[in-house]
């Protein structure tokens, strides 16, 4: 009969990993130093999507494991994260947010990450999704938007078109996106939410699209709610934004990267130049500290009232 700790053991994916990786490596005659050293650097967190494990940028890449890495090495990675295909994070890159995954088991990478009672499907390999982002998407999704028309400048696949539509109540949403990819699943996880009755789709440039004779012209000036959800900085959508929102108003959900320990100090600053750019009043309700974007700098949300 299995012992406790034998059952947290085998429960244990961390525990599984070192155990896994501890017989190959002595099966490839590492000694037991270099298999505690390499061991120790296994990494700690990865994403799980289905079947497909995303590791984190560094995993595996110093030169020790240049003796191992193969498909023995991902085939073990895989085992014992109990998935079929394993990928590895690279930068994310470009205007497109396009990520640099590589597949190191399997061929294909498209996945279908169930959150909050929604199905995302991406290709990992074409379009970013950060788990990091988790908490946000599902506040977002608590909102009361019954009603609302609104308006999500930087759609993606639809992190918070989606929720917006599923679980906030929102009457219609505009979702502008630029790459193909994203569209893509955009597109595919309108329908397979059964909710593409309740959004258009603009393709391309959002500025293009909100301009005259552009395909969201009609958004203009009829929106409740602007979705702004791009890193480093949405400050290029900020114009579009107040211009979409109704004339007497309505809320931004104003995404951007603030230094650590200074994010009041960036909300105020924000306000600062919405005020100047709208002579209606505005208002910051809420400060949202997502994650952290990189060493001192951090993610943030501002929930911002105008009007």
């Amino acid at each position: 009969m299995s012992t406790s700790s034998e059952l947290r053991r085998a429960h244990d994916p961390h525990r599984r990993l070192q155990e896994e990786i501890k017989a190959l490596l002595r099966g490839n005659g590492a000694g037991y130093e270099e298999v505690a050293r390499m061991v120790a650097n296994l990494p700690t967190g990865w994403e799980l999507h289905g079947d497909l494990v995303l590791l984190p940028k560094d995993a595996f890449r110093s030169k020790e494991w240049q003796k191992v890495v193969g498909s023995e090495l991902w085939g073990v990675v895989a085992g014992a994260l109990a998935v079929q295909r394993v990928a590895r994070k690279g930068e994310i890159s470009g205007d497109e947010r396009r990520p640099d995954v590589e597949m190191l088991l399997g061929e294909d990478g498209w996945v279908t990450h169930r959150e909050h009672g929604i199905d995302y499907s991406f290709d990992v390999t074409k379009s970013m999704f950060s788990a990091g982002n988790l908490g946000e998407r599902g506040r977002i999704g608590e909102l009361s938007c019954t009603g609302e028309t609104v308006l999500d400048l930087y759609a993606g696949i639809g992190y918070y078109t989606l929720p917006l539509l599923i679980h906030a109540g929102a009457s219609h949403v505009h979702a502008c996106e630029w790459s193909a990819d994203s569209l893509s699943a955009l597109d595919y996880n309108l329908d397979a939410n059964d909710v593409a009755d309740r959004c258009t789709v603009h393709q391309g440039d959002n500025r293009a699209a909100l301009s005259d004779g552009g395909s969201a012209a009609d958004a203009l000036g009829s929106c409740d709610r602007v979705m702004l959800g791009l890193l480093p900085s949405s400050e290029k959508g900020w114009p579009l934004a107040l211009a979409a929102l109704k004339p007497e108003g309505g809320c931004l959900h104003l995404h951007g990267n603030a230094p650590g320990g200074e994010e009041e100090a960036w909300a105020n600053s924000v306000v600062e130049q919405l005020s100047e750019m709208d002579n209606r009043r505005v208002l910051l309700e809420h400060l949202v500290k997502v994650k952290w974007y990189a060493p001192h700098v951090r993610h943030c949300v501002l929930d911002l009232r105008i009007g």
